[in-house]
């Protein structure tokens, strides 16, 4: 299974010498769909919506959701990509929050309104760690329309879940299903794991990516992020950032800060009791197994101990600060709640002794693979 970021690759190429390159993601077919607008009999009016549908909560949403189009300069004056994506807007001021990944290492940054309305954007902040960015746009307030900011602490499974986005370039789609699940983990541009993510079955598929996901007042409860699949499309598991960590990243973002993520510096997996055994483990059935350390990161430093690949000599960690740890995500999960500079302390199993260890929290470092 293939978890793919939602930003979609339209077109690649270079053009000089009097030839034109071109290659379309494997993903999408030749050419770009359009939608078409019905005609309306002369004199007569659409009916309005019922008031608390899917259609009544699209139409008073539907403007606060953009297409982002980047382009990227590759090595030379005439060389680009393009690709697509969605934001949303968050403020009067011109702000849009998306996806880090959708404007990452964009030369140009460009914005279309649901009215058709295009204007350049400019890049405020990023941060590829939480895979979130803000972008902003100049001009008049009265074509910037907020939306409603709901609760994602508060959400259920079987709960109403709405997308807008621009799936494939089809701006302004809306597409319904459910909140399917709660604190999921998936994975950053950085390699970083992301906890406490929402997985729905509403459709999104690449385009999606930046676009709200709502629940059934219309409010925003996330950010579309990503889907999990084995084709690069929907088959009903997608993820969002919530948008109660989205606010907290919110004001760094907007102000262009540099944001700092606590990091342990370890590579680590869930230790079960099939795992146990398979490895010969006997002191422990559940915890963090540390598989690597990273050279000079603060577990290092602290002395956590591992062999650079599954065994029954490296160190488990069973509790953080007191708190008992069952699996790499509640670790992660964790660390979320504290500080670069945070000093904690992790109870350790080393080859069958109890042990306590202090580690002075570090900054992440992007990883080849995810390391908590």
């Amino acid at each position: 299974m293939a978890m793919a970021m939602l930003a979609a690759g339209l077109v690649v190429g270079s053009i000089g010498g009097g030839a034109v390159g071109a290659i379309v993601a494997g993903h999408r077919t030749a050419s770009t769909p359009t939608t078409s607008t019905a005609t309306v009999a002369a004199g007569a009016a659409a009916p309005a919506p019922s008031p608390g549908s899917f259609a009544a909560i699209y139409q008073q949403t539907k403007d606060g959701v953009v297409t982002i189009t980047t382009s990227i300069s590759r090595g030379g004056a005439r060389s680009f990509s393009q690709a697509e994506g969605s934001g949303i807007v968050v403020d009067k001021q011109g702000d849009i929050l998306t996806n880090a990944h959708v404007v990452a290492s964009a030369s140009q940054v460009q914005v279309t309104f649901s009215d058709g309305h295009t204007t350049t954007a400019l890049v405020k902040g990023v941060d590829q760690s939480a895979d979130l960015a803000v972008v902003q746009v100049s001009g008049s307030q009265d074509g910037l329309h907020p939306l409603a900011i709901g609760n994602s602490d508060t959400l259920q499974v079987g709960e109403t879940a709405l997308a807008i986005g621009s799936p494939f370039g089809l701006q302004g789609t809306f597409t319904a299903g459910i909140i399917s699940g709660l604190n999921r983990s998936t994975t950053a541009p950085t390699g970083r794991a992301l906890t406490g993510m929402i997985q729905t079955d509403a459709p999104i598929n690449p385009g999606n990516s930046g676009g709200a996901l709502l629940d059934g007042l219309g409010q925003l409860i996330g950010i579309n992020d990503s889907i999990q699949s084995p084709i690069e499309g929907n088959v009903g598991v997608g993820f969002a950032i919530p948008i109660n960590r989205a606010e907290t990243l919110l004001p760094s973002l907007e102000k262009g800060v540099a944001i700092q993520h606590p990091w342990l510096g370890i590579s680590g997996q869930t230790l079960t009791s099939v795992t146990a055994g398979q490895l010969g483990i006997t002191s422990e059935t559940s915890g963090v197994l540390v598989v690597d350390v990273v050279a000079g990161g603060p577990a290092a430093k602290a002395g956590l101990q591992a062999s650079g690949q599954a065994d029954a000599s490296d160190d488990i960690i069973t509790a953080i600060d007191s708190h008992p740890i069952a699996t790499i995500d509640a670790l992660t999960q964790y660390l979320d709640t504290k500080k670069v500079g945070d000093h904690v302390s992790l109870s350790v199993t080393r080859n069958g002794q109890h042990i306590s260890l202090g580690v002075t929290l570090g900054n992440f470092q992007a990883q080849p693979a995810a390391t908590p």
